[in-house]
């Protein structure tokens, strides 16, 4: 197995949930999916692709990630222990994402393929309001017995609004490699719906979370923090990993003094964060794991979840090829009452004919045949007589061309005009209107024809065969049609010397033997038409059968799967349906720990 496949498998899988996410963003219904795709992709690019390949578990990362105002810069420059981040009142200052990175790494940073996704890295240093996809890193200076000098740690942008597109593709790319997240809350805005929403978000990621709360006043931190726990806190959901209870620090309103001096006069506040920190990540290599299981987990447990946003289309897909295959029935039911009910198959008459004649004596037994033939003729003429009276003449069968043809009319005139009626439900059926204005009918209608001439093709095969069956089965078992011919002629013979034994001597009640003979003919003609009849039927179900294998089975197929065809999203959105629980399960085991 090529050794770099993993690359091909992670790149794929981090561009089909992107494309995932750019499908719902389209639909309104669907965007709330969006953010879970987002950080799936990031994920997929930032933690499972690096494990995947190898990487270091040095330098761990930590997030600090808030909504506006919250005071997000003044926390990171608690946790460097040096004002190094620019913390500026304007909310919404900080538009894209800082690195600082300890001495100890030197230049020292991640390069595997996919880091920080879209984000280019800035070559020089640029003020934090700079609104585009990039990221910069800044190093930091040597400090003795740095707690943190593990972590690089991120300042990230605002989060405040979902519409913030920009903004949540650059933040979802640091939470994502994030091995410890640091959520900021000021007083005022500890409960904003936006940021809590994220907040739940990175929960359900498995991330570890430090909750810091900001600029209450310090007489109310224990009320704050009380308050905190309940409103938010409380109404967590689960994560996806063994993550324990949040823990929550506080860096209250404090001199412009202390915050410039973190590390000494605001070393009250740093040092509790600090150590929450610590706690969650005992050991770089433990806290990596622990970033790799629960990222493979989030995939596999979100895996049937982020594939949901594709139910509703895969829904209206089911119902096209529903209607589809309504109109399938409708067709294979007009073929049967409309053409084979009606169908004779007069081929079958020959057969009838020729198997009477295959009874008759052969050889010297011809006059003996031909007796018992004038012997029956003034019964042939009055039975012929009766059915031309009261036999009415069967109504001319349509062709099996004019039925079928008429029936994918109809087929197709249901299927446009139920496009049209729910074309406001979904865009398939708009796309279905669209493909009939474009020629999907006459497409639909060459491949009907073509089918249809196979069809017939085989059917004349296929008649010519069963109408041989029977004479053919008789002059291949030549002791069958002798013991055949010899019964017939056998009752024959015995109802004429019963008649003429009953009756002797000779009467005109010796007239009786015509009938009594046309009668054992008539017996014999009725059970090789029942034999022939049967032939007939049997050809009949084949012809349905044969009809549906060859013409309707393949039209509704085609038709079935035409939205999904010709590069269109659903085509796309199937594809990208198969590949990911794949791509995931493959990748889960390439990350797991050797035993």
């Amino acid at each position: 197995m090529d050794p770099h496949a993993h690359r091909q498998k992670v790149r794929q899988l981090a561009d089909d949930l992107a494309w995932l996410e750019d499908h719902c963003r389209k639909n309104a219904d669907l965007a709330v999916h969006a953010a879970h795709l987002r950080l799936a992709a990031a994920l997929t690019r930032n933690v499972i692709g690096p494990a995947a390949d190898g990487q270091p578990a040095r330098p761990l990362f930590a997030a600090v990630i808030g909504g506006a105002g919250a005071g997000k810069s003044t926390v990171v420059n608690f946790l460097v222990g040096a004002v190094v981040a620019d913390a500026n009142p304007q909310a919404g200052f900080t538009r894209h994402p800082t690195a600082f990175l300890p001495a100890a790494f030197g230049t020292a940073w991640p390069s595997h393929l996919g880091f920080l996704g879209p984000l280019q890295r800035l070559a020089s240093e640029q003020p934090a309001s700079l609104d585009q996809d990039v990221y910069q890193v800044k190093k930091l200076d040597p400090k003795p017995d740095d707690p943190l000098a593990e972590f690089v740690v991120w300042d990230c942008p605002d989060m405040t609004t979902w519409a913030s597109a920009n903004y949540v593709s650059r933040l979802m790319e640091v939470v994502a490699v994030a091995d410890v997240v640091v959520y900021v809350a000021s007083d005022e805005r500890y409960n904003d719906e936006v940021p809590t929403q994220f907040l739940h978000l990175v929960i359900q990621a498995g991330k570890p979370v430090v909750c810091c709360l900001t600029k209450m006043r310090e007489a109310d931190t224990a009320a704050l923090v009380e308050h905190f726990r309940q409103e938010v806190l409380a109404k967590l959901p689960a994560s996806v990993g063994d993550i324990p209870a949040l823990p929550v620090a506080t860096i209250p309103n404090i001199p412009p003094e202390v915050r410039k001096d973190p590390a000494g006069d605001g070393a009250k506040y740093r040092v509790p964060l600090l150590n929450q920190i610590l706690a969650l990540a005992p050991s770089a290599e433990m806290a990596r794991r622990r970033t790799v299981s629960n990222a493979v987990k989030y995939l596999e447990s979100a895996g049937d979840g982020l594939l949901d946003v594709a139910r509703r289309d895969l829904t209206e897909l089911d119902n096209w090829r529903s209607v589809v295959a309504a109109g399938k029935q409708e067709f294979e039911q007009r073929y049967r009452t409309e053409y084979l009910a009606g169908e004779a198959f007069r081929r079958f008459d020959k057969t009838r004919e020729q198997v009477l004649q295959m009874l008759e004596l052969p050889g010297p037994g011809k006059f003996v045949s031909a007796a018992l033939a004038l012997v029956r003729k003034p019964y042939d003429y009055a039975r012929q007589f009766v059915m031309k009276t009261v036999t009415r003449p069967a109504p001319p069968n349509l062709s099996e061309q004019a039925v079928c043809t008429a029936a994918m009319e109809a087929w197709l005139a249901k299927l446009q005009a139920e496009a049209l009626r729910r074309g406001g439900q979904h865009p398939l059926w708009k796309q279905v209107t669209h493909g009939f204005d474009a020629g999907l009918k006459a497409q639909a209608t060459d491949l009907f024809a073509q089918r249809l001439r196979a069809l017939e093709v085989k059917e004349t095969d296929e008649l010519d065969q069963m109408a041989r069956a029977v004479p053919e089965k008789l002059a291949n078992n030549p002791v069958l049609l002798n013991l055949l011919r010899g019964g017939i002629i056998a009752a024959d013979v015995a109802v004429i010397v019963l008649i003429v034994v009953l009756l002797w001597p000779p009467s005109w009640w010796w007239l009786l033997i015509i009938p009594a003979v046309s009668l054992t003919r008539q017996v014999v003609e009725w059970v090789v038409k029942a034999v022939v009849d049967a032939g007939r039927n049997k050809l009949k179900a084949q012809r349905a059968a044969l009809a549906s294998e060859q013409l309707t089975t393949p039209l509704a197929a085609w038709l079935g799967d035409w939205p999904t065809s010709g590069g269109s999203s659903l085509e796309k959105l199937q594809a990208v349906l198969r590949r990911v629980p794949d791509a995931i399960r493959e990748l889960a085991g390439m990350t797991k720990p050797n035993p």
